[in-house]
């Protein structure tokens, strides 16, 4: 997406693949396996699929790779030892659960403290975990400042952003400014049941 050829160090997904590919061949144990998850709407121009099942035979580990089309990524956080992305906001979901992760681009969590600093086979042999406080302390941030529950791609997402962006628009305080001073309401983190 947009996102990631503007914020990353990589032309192509194909670049990044094998990056990972490169990096999981070197440092993760023989038992470990990898899935690569395609992004929500892949819309399949790019043979991703073919490609990671090249690359895993390349660099010997074709049994260990998998990719899933679809699903709940919390599904498969859960069952997590790490994650690695280039700048997906599905990092927060890993944050979140404590589990370490390796960032390439530029993205509004990639701190020191909250992703690894490691070399890519090093973060498969043995992960650093993040500052979970930290990360705490950085959600709670976000979640008062800036971040709204809801989406664009449905009308049920919409409707959940409307209601908070029209709050957040008419308050007289900037958030940011609100919560240093003291002065901010707490944010409802609630969804809207229709």
């Amino acid at each position: 997406d947009a996102s990631f050829q503007m914020h990353s160090p990589f032309k192509t997904m194909s670049e990044f693949l094998t990056v990972v590919m490169e990096g999981f061949a070197r440092g993760a144990a023989p038992h470990h396996h990898i899935v690569f998850k395609a992004h929500p709407l892949e819309d399949g121009r790019v043979p991703v699929a073919h490609e990671i099942k090249r690359l895993a035979k390349l660099h010997g580990v074709e049994g260990r790779v998998h990719f899933v089309r679809g699903g709940k990524l919390a599904a498969l956080l859960n069952g997590a030892r790490s994650a690695v992305t280039v700048n997906s906001t599905a990092a927060q979901q890993v944050l979140w659960r404590g589990l370490p992760i390796k960032t390439f681009g530029a993205a509004v969590y990639a701190k020191p403290e909250f992703v690894s600093t490691q070399s890519l086979a090093d973060f498969f042999t043995l992960p650093t975990r993040p500052d979970s406080k930290a990360y705490r302390d950085y959600r709670h941030y976000l979640l008062e400042t800036s971040q709204v529950p809801g989406g664009f791609y449905s009308a049920k997402g919409r409707r959940e952003l409307l209601r908070q962006v029209v709050d957040m628009m008419l308050q007289a305080e900037d958030p940011y400014d609100a919560l240093t001073a003291g002065t901010a309401a707490p944010r409802q983190q609630l969804r809207l049941v229709t």
